[in-house]
């Protein structure tokens, strides 16, 4: 099939998202994938000392960032969503949209047999492309993530014309499905690269001077983490040590410098997070009361499963009902410095978390969403 992802995240970014490895997967079955991230415009020039908007326009000048035969495409629209959104929310023309024929002509892709949108902000892209199918795979709940009204307008338009609902956990399917709940649906939770991160790796030097045990948490710094939590965990548990990996400003530094026990060893590429994690004692994954957190299906879950680790989690609807055996739960955060230290006291078998994360390989979720695709053909005729 020709195939085109239209995705919120570029690939090449610090943060590797699903649509990235469904992209790769799909490619190595053989597809042709074009992978179309949220466009630029002249606009975003004024953000230019921003990193990841120049990571975005070398992309957009044909600048390869990714080894995969994936067409990486970081487009040009006439206006961004902060002006574009308003503007469709009361005419329902999308200015955000990008040429999307001159990208699929400069890579020869005639046409297009399935769309799948993760990003609201391409509502029209289906009108432009013409696909067979068009899917719908939201990954948050983005209206309440944003607080953004277009956004809710923009799904509740993508949800009367798509196919059908593919959704990474159970609150966004249900969010979404009351728009249109004759939609044929999937949930096809957020998986795992399961070689990449179970493959042994040496310790990385800037772990060996941090004393064990470690307890490890690998994302954004923001409002949806439970930073109090973590507070409570460096000052209740001077022995153990937190390791936090991920972009960091020095205001949330200042926040922690008191602490002796944290180090904030800052972004660090995908390929070299699993040493990290395997040199770890215990994961973490503190969730905010933020109203997102509700919909989450972190990729880190089965990431830090598949290095073989033991998971600290707020609890959640949607977690609670994977019921996943390496999950240790807390409700606030009050909570963490204990079920961190229950955690570390069980010494739970890394093999066995291993292969609880198997199942959740990013192969076997990319079959099961071709299967669930091909019933939509059938369907469709």
């Amino acid at each position: 099939m020709n195939i085109m992802f239209a995705s919120h995240t570029y690939m090449g970014s610090p943060f590797v998202v699903g649509s990235h490895h469904l992209s790769r997967e799909m490619e190595k079955l053989g597809h042709s994938v074009i992978h179309v991230s949220t466009p630029l415009s002249l606009f975003h020039l004024l953000k230019w000392k921003d990193r990841d908007i120049q990571a975005r326009f070398r992309i957009l000048q044909g600048k390869k960032v990714d080894t995969s035969a994936v067409v990486n495409s970081v487009p040009m629209s006439l206006l961004p969503w902060e002006i574009a959104g308003p503007i469709f929310k009361k005419t329902q023309k999308n200015w955000m949209l990008p040429a999307i024929k001159k990208v699929m002509r400069e890579h020869e892709m005639a046409s297009v047999d399935l769309l799948l949108i993760d990003q609201p902000r391409f509502v029209g892209l289906e009108k432009l492309v013409s696909p067979k199918v068009t899917i719908y795979r939201p990954t948050d709940i983005y209206s309440k993530m944003t607080g953004d009204a277009s956004i809710a307008t923009a799904e509740r338009t993508l949800m009367s014309v798509v196919d059908g609902l593919v959704s990474t956990s159970g609150p966004v399917l249900s969010e979404l499905q009351e728009y249109n709940p004759a939609v044929p649906t999937l949930l096809l939770e957020n998986g795992v690269e399961y070689e990449h991160f179970s493959a042994p790796a040496e310790e990385p030097e800037d772990l060996k001077s941090i004393p064990s045990p470690r307890a490890v948490y690998v994302g954004a710094l923001d409002e949806r983490l439970d930073l109090k939590g973590l507070k409570l965990l460096a000052k209740e548990k001077p022995n153990v040590s937190l390791v936090i990996i991920g972009p960091v400003n020095e205001e949330t530094k200042r926040d922690f410098s008191e602490f002796a026990n944290v180090y904030f060893l800052g972004a660090k590429k995908y390929a070299t997070v699993p040493a990290y994690l395997q040199h770890s004692d215990v994961a973490l994954l503190p969730l905010s009361n933020h109203a997102a957190n509700a919909g989450r299906s972190p990729m880190k879950l089965y990431e830090y499963a598949a290095a073989g680790l033991p998971v600290v989690v707020t609890e959640t609807p949607e977690l609670l009902r994977r019921q996943e055996r390496f999950l240790h739960f807390y409700r606030d955060s009050a909570e963490l410095p204990d079920q961190v230290e229950a955690a570390l006291s069980a010494k739970q078998d890394r093999l066995a978390i291993r292969e609880m994360a198997r199942s959740h390989a990013w192969e076997s979720k990319v079959n099961t969403l071709l299967d669930f695709i091909d019933k939509l053909q059938v369907k469709i005729g």
